[in-house]
């Protein structure tokens, strides 16, 4: 166990028992942490020598957020070749060279590492604890998608952690305590750090609302800022209070955001920091956003320093306390690895790739989730897609085809297709890259005013700009379909209305959404939703069982069948189904079995799909 947690004092209800990580034994150059663009390498030293007994005179933070469970990454080397990109294993190694010379660090993490790669959606995220665990991560604070796995899942990921995670505003209903303590201090260098978590109140829909509820649909857990921000602020006013006496520094670590969504709902870190005093800075996650380090006023004008490092550990957060004051930088590149947590992520490579490395099919073209012109601008979300094409068309064919259920549309979210299919050999770890969070596929009953509004649920910010981004505005519950095709008009103002945890409860105006056609497979033509009429709706349990992105007019609805297969599962099959040229098949719009189905739409060739969505922009 290191030097620097015997340190540590605990608030907090959980024990602490932190596992020391494997230190590097091989020379490097002695250099300061200064620069955040380039690779940073410091002597390692024996961290028990008289060397290390003098005292820092900085604490530092190092900090991650949305891992994703993305544990095993490559980037192209000069030569266009693979190599390995920044992993945990760079950061184990980081601290670890920063602790040989001496320097107090704790290593904190803002959320959402449990999913997201196939590396997490492989065991529900229990080998990503290990290696976080074989790190010797201090801290963390649960992100929205650390839950999709189930409650149970969270619970027992957490208990596997040999370190605490923190929320102030995640609340269990029936119970008079936290599931989570809602802070913890750390004391060294001769200063005391407190932590503030905070969990966005978009986790419930986010991530399942069901995983929040018991049996009878009652909620049982709840995060305070759902029925408004003033909750949210309040929570986090108090905690902060309660350490305020204790504590020379207060550091929020939230994934909370500052997305389109979470600014116009009053809940992003800019709000929070806008509407509470006390805090010295503000470790973020969720929004995917790099902030290296920008500075906030809090409600009484004081400056606090806000930093997030993006995702996929694309940046390393380093965070200085020293002489009353806090900076930050990102680490873009570093060239030292830790053996042990290397070792852990190789076998854990080895373990997924002996599974999902079989060959499935080769494909003709690249189904993209990004713009294929500027592969950085994100558009699944926020457009019709090859990829979502091929996605929703996966389920329809399953229903008709392979069970023989009548299946008259699919549908899938923006918000679950994770990454693109490149063109070439396609294996089950590719398709599970895809679709990593494993949901269960189901079919329903569902009426026309049902799916227009889930349709205008999942347009309620197309037309509009993400400047954090510089793209389009995203919904994670943009509708892609099969079966189907609709106009959306953003020059009509989204006049949807949601209840207090989120849920889709009316349009208050003139509907986005206009002319809706469902594909009648015996006339073989498109034709005009009947909004009374009902019709079978394939998809995936998060948003036809269980309200996910807020779509709860589909929980009451008639079950046709569920747990008919995991979506990436039956993408395979999907792809199996194509004609064979040569020993494999090969995925491309002529080979697809749904070709027997006169006049359907479909073009896979075309990265933004066969025109099944049409926006009107202004």
């Amino acid at each position: 166990m290191r030097n620097r947690l015997l340190k540590s004092i605990v608030i907090s209800i959980l024990a602490l028992a932190v596992v020391g990580c494997g230190k590097v034994t091989n020379d490097v150059t002695n250099e300061k942490i200064e620069n955040a663009d380039k690779a940073t390498e410091v002597v390692s030293e024996n961290s028990d020598s008289e060397e290390n007994t003098t005292e820092a005179e900085s604490i530092y933070i190092v900090y991650t957020n949305d891992i994703h469970s993305y544990v095993y990454n490559t980037v192209k080397d000069e030569n266009d070749e693979d190599k390995p990109g920044l992993r945990m294993s760079n950061v184990a190694a980081l601290v670890s060279d920063m602790e040989a010379e001496g320097k107090d660090v704790i290593l904190v993490d803002a959320g959402d590492e449990l999913q997201g790669d196939v590396y997490g959606a492989f065991d529900e995220g229990e080998s990503i604890i290990e290696l976080m665990n074989a790190c010797g991560y201090d801290l963390a604070t649960p992100g929205n998608h650390d839950f999709d796995f189930g409650m149970n899942a969270f619970f027992n990921r957490i208990e596997e952690a040999n370190y605490p995670y923190i929320s102030c505003n995640f609340h269990a209903l029936v119970e008079s305590e936290n599931p989570l303590d809602d802070s913890h201090i750390f004391e060294m260098g001769g200063k005391k750090i407190a932590f503030i978590g905070v969990t966005t109140p978009e986790t419930i829909t986010s991530s399942t609302p069901t995983y929040f509820q018991n049996e009878k649909g009652e909620y049982i857990y709840t995060i305070d800022g759902v029925n408004g921000a003033k909750d949210m602020y309040e929570s986090v006013q108090n905690s902060i209070d309660k350490v305020r006496g204790e504590a020379d520094y207060i550091i929020a670590i939230g994934h909370v955001g500052v997305g389109v969504d979470e600014k116009r709902n009053n809940i992003s870190s800019y709000d929070v920091i806008a509407n509470v005093e006390g805090l010295d800075a503000f470790i973020d996650g969720h929004s995917h956003t790099v902030i290296e380090n920008e500075l906030v006023k809090d409600k009484s004008g004081k400056e606090v320093l806000l930093t997030q490092t993006g995702s996929y550990l694309n940046n390393i957060g380093l965070m200085e306390i020293n002489d009353d004051k806090v900076t930050s930088s990102l680490i873009n590149s570093y060239d030292n690895v830790d053996a042990k947590v290397a070792s852990l992520e190789k076998e854990l490579n080895d373990r997924v790739m002996d599974k999902m490395g079989e060959k499935v099919a080769k494909l003709s073209t690249t189904m993209y989730i990004n713009n294929p012109d500027d592969l950085s601008e994100r558009l699944i979300r926020s457009r019709e897609m090859n990829s979502g094409d091929i996605i929703s068309d996966s389920v329809y064919w399953y229903f008709n085809d392979v069970i023989d259920i009548n299946c008259d549309i699919a549908i899938a979210n923006g918000g679950g297709i994770r990454a693109q299919l490149d063109s070439g050999d396609i294996t089950y770890m590719n398709i599970k890259a895809v679709e990593p969070f494993g949901n269960m596929v189901c079919l329903i009953q569902a009426t026309g005013q049902q799916i227009l509004d889930a349709l205008e649920m999942g347009a309620t910010v197309i037309g509009e700009w993400d400047d954090e981004w510089d793209i389009p505005a995203e919904n994670g519950g943009f509708l892609h379909v099969a079966g189907m095709q609709y106009t959306i008009d953003s020059t009509v103002p989204s006049s949807v209305k949601t209840k207090g945890d989120g849920m889709f409860e009316a349009v208050d105006g003139a509907y986005r959404v206009k002319d809706v056609k469902i594909y009648n497979k015996e006339s073989s033509k498109y034709e005009d939703i009947d909004l009374e009429k009902k019709y079978t709706v394939g998809g995936i349990n998060y948003i036809l069982r269980n309200s996910g992105n807020g779509l709860g007019m589909f929980s009451d609805d008639e079950l046709i069948i569920d747990f008919v297969g995991q979506d990436y599962s039956i993408l395979g099959m999907y792809f199996e189904a194509f004609e064979k040229e040569g020993e494999y098949p090969l995925v491309n719009t002529k080979n697809s079995p749904l070709n027997k189905l006169s006049g359907y739409q479909m073009d896979y060739e075309n990265p933004y799909g066969a025109g099944r969505i049409n926006i009107i922009l202004e």
